[in-house]
C-alpha cells in the first residue's frame, strides 16, 4: 500500500535531511521523513473517514415503498443480509429521500483529491529545488533541452 511503503522508505531514509518550507521560503530543517509521513498522516485519516462513512452508506432501504412502507410484508432484513447491506434503514420517509451518503462521500472524495494535490505541488516544488529526484518513470524530458525534467505524473495529479 501506499502507506506501507512511504512508511518503509521514510525508515530508510531517516537521516536525510532537507529544508522545511512555509511560504514557500526555507524555514528549517527537517527530516526527509518526516516530510513524507507529513503526507501520509492526512492520507490515513483519509482512509479512516472512508472506513467511517461505509457503515452510514451502506444501509438498505428496500422495503420503504413511495416513502410510508409497503404492505407486502418484505422482510427486510432478510433483503439487507441476502445483499451485503449492514443493516436497514431506521425510517422509511427519510429513506426514500435521503443523500447523506452522496454528501459524504463528495465531500471525502474532494478532501482526499486535496491531500494527494498538496503531496503532489511538494514533489513539484522539491524536484525543481533538487530536493528530491523525480524517478523517470514519472517524468518526461525534451529531445532539445535534455537537461529538462518535466514531472508529469505529479503535475496532473495536483
Amino acid at each position: 500500500t501506499l502507506l506501507g511503503a512511504s512508511a518503509e522508505f521514510a525508515r530508510e531514509h531517516i537521516d536525510v535531511l532537507m529544508a522545511g518550507y512555509t511560504h514557500l521560503q526555507p524555514a528549517q530543517p527537517i527530516r526527509f521523513a518526516h516530510w513524507l509521513m507529513s503526507h501520509m498522516a492526512a492520507i490515513q485519516r483519509d482512509a479512516q473517514r472512508l472506513t467511517e462513512l461505509i457503515p452510514r452508506a451502506n444501509q438498505c432501504p428496500l422495503g420503504s415503498g413511495a416513502l410510508a412502507g409497503n404492505a407486502f410484508g418484505v422482510d427486510r432484513e432478510f433483503l439487507a443480509k441476502e445483499l451485503g447491506f449492514e443493516g436497514v434503514t431506521s425510517n422509511s420517509l427519510d429513506s426514500v429521500c435521503d443523500r447523506d451518503f452522496v454528501a459524504e462521500f463528495l465531500m471525502w472524495h474532494s478532501l482526499f483529491l486535496v491531500h494527494l494535490s498538496q503531496m503532489a505541488e511538494d514533489l513539484i516544488i522539491n524536484n525543481m529545488l533538487k530536493c528530491v529526484d523525480m524517478a523517470d518513470a514519472y517524468a518526461t524530458g525534451r529531445s532539445f533541452m535534455p537537461q529538462k525534467k518535466n514531472t508529469d505524473v505529479p503535475e496532473l495529479l495536483r
